[in-house]
C-alpha cells in the first residue's frame, strides 16, 4: 500500500499502520497490526496468542474486542463481557458482518503493565510551536477501569499522573530516563505522520508499556481530546497545552 509524500486524506488505523512503518525511527515500536480477516486472525492467534480488534476509525476505546486462544479455546472480551468458544469459526462467525462493515484491524496483543491489578498505557501530547517545529507539551497515565480491557478516559479509565503509575515498576531515576524516553518516541511517531498530516497540528500518541518495560505505539491519533489533562491536580501541562493551541 503506497502513499505519495503529498497525500492528505485522513487514513484509519491501518494506514497509518503501513505509513509509518516504512521509517526506521518507529518500525521497531509500531505492533503488528493487519485487517482483520478470518485468516489473519488465525495466523495472529498463533503466533501471539491474544490480539485485539479494533474499527478501523473507531475513536475513545469504543467497539474494541480481545481475543485470545489457549490450546483448541478462545476467549472474546469485549467492555466486562467474556465470552468462550469451543472454535475460532463459533468466535468469528456472529461478529463477522459487524467487523465487514466497521473494517476492523486486528493488532498483536500487548501484555499491558499494571497498577493496582489494573492495567495502563500512554498518551503522549505533541504540538506544533511557533516555528511550526514539534515539541512534547504533555504526558500522562491512563488507567483501566477495573474489569475492562481499555484504557480510554472516555470509557471509564483514570487520568494519573505518569510517575505514579511507574512507581511500583522503576525507581525516581528510572522513571525520569524512562518518561524522557517515551517523550522522544511519542514525538519521533508525530514527525513521521506529521510527512502526511502536514496541516495537522497537534498528535496524541498512545503507548503501551509491556511486562517487559517495552514500548509499542498502540495509536497515533491526528484529532487528541486535551481535557484528560485538565484533571489531573496540576494545571500546568494544561496551560502549556491550550498555550500551544493558540500557535
Amino acid at each position: 500500500m503506497g502513499y505519495r509524500s503529498k497525500v492528505k486524506f485522513k487514513f484509519g488505523k491501518l494506514g497509518k499502520y503501513y505509513f509509518m512503518k516504512k521509517y526506521s525511527s518507529i518500525r521497531s515500536y509500531l505492533p503488528d497490526t493487519r485487517l482483520a480477516t478470518k485468516a489473519n486472525i488465525s495466523s495472529m492467534l498463533q503466533k501471539y496468542g491474544t490480539i485485539f480488534l479494533k474499527p478501523d476509525e473507531g475513536a475513545s476505546g469504543q467497539g474494541i474486542f480481545k481475543l485470545t486462544k489457549v490450546g483448541n479455546k478462545y476467549t472474546l472480551r469485549s467492555g466486562t463481557v467474556t465470552k468462550h468458544y469451543h472454535s475460532l469459526d463459533a468466535a468469528y462467525n456472529p461478529h463477522h458482518k459487524w467487523f465487514t462493515r466497521y473494517k476492523y484491524v486486528a493488532q498483536k496483543g500487548i501484555q499491558l503493565l499494571k497498577h493496582n491489578e489494573r492495567p495502563f498505557d500512554l498518551r503522549v501530547m505533541v504540538q506544533k510551536n511557533k516555528n511550526k517545529e514539534f515539541d512534547v507539551t504533555g504526558i500522562i497515565g491512563r488507567l483501566a477501569k477495573r474489569g475492562k480491557i481499555v484504557t480510554n478516559f472516555h470509557s471509564g479509565g483514570t487520568p494519573l499522573p505518569v510517575e505514579a503509575l511507574l512507581s511500583t515498576h522503576m525507581s525516581g531515576d528510572e522513571q525520569a530516563a524512562y518518561i524522557q524516553d517515551m517523550e522522544r518516541i511519542g514525538k519521533e511517531a508525530s514527525i513521521v505522520l506529521g510527512h502526511s498530516y502536514r496541516s495537522n497540528k497537534a498528535f496524541g500518541v498512545d503507548i503501551a508499556i509491556d511486562n517487559k518495560m517495552n514500548p509499542w505505539i498502540l495509536e497515533v491519533n491526528t484529532r487528541p481530546d486535551t481535557k484528560i489533562f485538565k484533571t489531573l491536580k496540576d494545571k500546568s501541562m494544561y496551560r502549556r497545552i491550550m498555550q500551544y493551541t493558540k500557535y
